[in-house]
């Protein structure tokens, strides 16, 4: 906001608007304010968009649309103008709510009373489709930070991250509708510093990618991303969370319903993303020698109860996840703690050779 006033005396100057009283009287021209009472209105709101100005109050919201059609600009470029690299408009543009709009205000009421009710001209939802700057709703709640926007889409929408092309589901009345989004990391650290883990959890779901295809393709997959690891190490929370075994139940395909006779599968697990944290923190001891410590011990438990449990020799890790295979029916039998990377910290590679080792296929 330090910037704010040089940004507006940029746009009122390729405008040819010469003072604040000027702008303010547009503002209320549009926003249906006529005559001598345009004019009062302008007297009246000086001081507090000088204050706004300052960066001492926020901008008020009636004032966003107004002022995106005045510029000929969106809210986010009127706010930082290398918001996008998009060339100015002299001429105005006719800018409606819009995404922008209902992202930046994150109002419970407006999700619920008016954005609910944005449709295409096919009657469907418009939350798969981009504005006139090319970007979708999640574009705007991740740039303004939209916590209630995050959770109008999960709870109205049930978004959740479907790990292949790093695409997003939503699912909404009837059917399933997609939205390839690029700033998946962004989202991922706004969905996190909501600090609700299930929440977390349900939209990032590592147990649908594990069950469903059982590896990573490493070069599209959120999963393997470094600073994706980096957000589960960091959060107490969501690194908790890893070593919880939950019953999860997996959902068949159309074709595997018709061939099992059967509508899904229940897995008990731990979170399938503990093994790749667990090679990411041995790589970067300097800084999460804890947590590596931390899986470590809980491994060896964890192994030694699971190979107990299970005939030893007949089972083999299968892949870069840890699933555990049997070679009699050859379907996923458990998920276990091992190690891939190589260290030289001595406190460390006591731990590793405690853990209950498994063959690798």
């Amino acid at each position: 906001m330090k910037n704010l006033k040089n940004n507006f005396d940029h746009y009122m100057n390729l405008k040819g608007i010469k003072m604040y009283s000027h702008l303010l009287v547009d503002i209320a021209h549009e926003l249906g304010i006529k005559g001598q009472e345009a004019y009062e209105f302008a007297n009246k709101e000086k001081s507090n968009f000088s204050k706004m100005l300052k960066g001492e109050r926020p901008l008020k919201y009636e004032f966003i649309v107004p002022l995106e059609k005045i510029f000929g600009v969106s809210l986010a470029r009127l706010m930082e103008p290398d918001a996008y690299k998009l060339p100015v408009e002299k001429e105005n543009v006719p800018f409606n709510k819009g995404f922008r709009y209902y992202a930046y205000l994150d109002d419970p009421q407006l999700y619920k009373n008016e954005f609910n009710l944005l449709l295409t001209n096919d009657g469907k939802s418009i939350i798969t489709q981009t504005d006139e700057f090319g970007k979708t709703f999640l574009d705007y709640v991740v740039e303004y930070h939209s916590i209630n926007g995050v959770k109008y889409l999960y709870e109205e929408y049930g978004i959740k991250l479907k790990w292949f092309y790093n695409e997003f589901e939503f699912r909404k009345d009837k059917g399933i509708t997609w939205i390839n989004f690029q700033n998946s990391i962004e989202f991922a650290r706004l969905v996190a510093s909501i600090n609700d883990v299930d929440l977390f959890n349900s939209i990032y779901d590592s147990y649908n990618m594990f069950f469903a295809c059982g590896y990573y393709d490493v070069g599209s997959c959120i999963f393997c991303n470094d600073d994706y690891l980096e957000l589960i190490l960091d959060n107490e929370g969501i690194f908790k969370s890893i070593f919880e075994e939950k019953t999860y139940e997996f959902e068949l395909s159309n074709s595997a319903k018709r061939a099992k006779q059967i509508e899904a599968i229940t897995y008990h697990s731990i979170n399938p993303i503990i093994n790749n944290c667990l090679n990411y923190a041995l790589k970067h001891l300097d800084k999460y020698k804890k947590r590596a410590i931390t899986i470590l011990k809980f491994g060896i438990d964890y192994n030694r109860k699971k190979a107990a449990n299970i005939d030893f020799d007949s089972c083999y890790i299968c892949n870069e996840l840890g699933a555990l295979k049997n070679f009699k029916d050859e379907n996923y039998y458990e998920l276990i703690i091992f190690v891939e990377t190589e260290t030289n910290d001595d406190e460390i590679k006591s731990l590793i050779s405690q853990l209950p080792r498994f063959r690798k296929y």
